[in-house]
């Protein structure tokens, strides 16, 4: 009988246990990061190569820091030679990041990202800024 008092008494912990195991793991929390870039003043681009992902990609966004940056449009470049050209039109300020872009092919695999942005308002500091993709 006290075996039984026992083992119910650690039942909570276990649940908590559990619980705080898988809650990383769930599906919202697939976010890699595809590469970081430091831009300057002017309209330019980053292109992010796609290289040794397990997974097709279905979703960018694009963190920033120490300043701000309208970013523009986004072309995917698919495994199989299609190319797609993505309007994004979001203007990010500095610490934030932009909205979750979902990308329609999701059933084909990305091989290169190209983002077109330009600092905000001709800002005087550079932005860094960080690509990530759900898997």
């Amino acid at each position: 009988m006290f075996c039984m008092k026992r083992s119910l008494s650690r039942l909570p912990l276990l649940a908590l246990m559990l619980l705080l195991f898988t809650y990383g793991r769930t599906p919202q929390n697939n976010w890699v990061k595809l590469a970081t870039r430091t831009v300057g003043y002017t309209v330019d681009h980053s292109e992010v190569v796609i290289d040794g992902l397990n997974e097709n990609l279905n979703a960018l966004k694009v963190k920033v820091a120490k300043g701000a940056i309208n970013l523009h449009r986004c072309v995917a470049y698919y495994q199989n030679g299609q190319t797609q050209d993505i309007d994004i039109l979001n203007s990010i300020p500095q610490g934030g990041e932009s909205k979750v872009i979902e990308l329609p092919r999701s059933d084909q695999s990305v091989t290169k990202l190209i983002f077109v942005y330009d600092t905000k308002n001709r800002a005087i500091q550079k932005a860094d800024i960080e690509f990530w993709g759900r898997k």
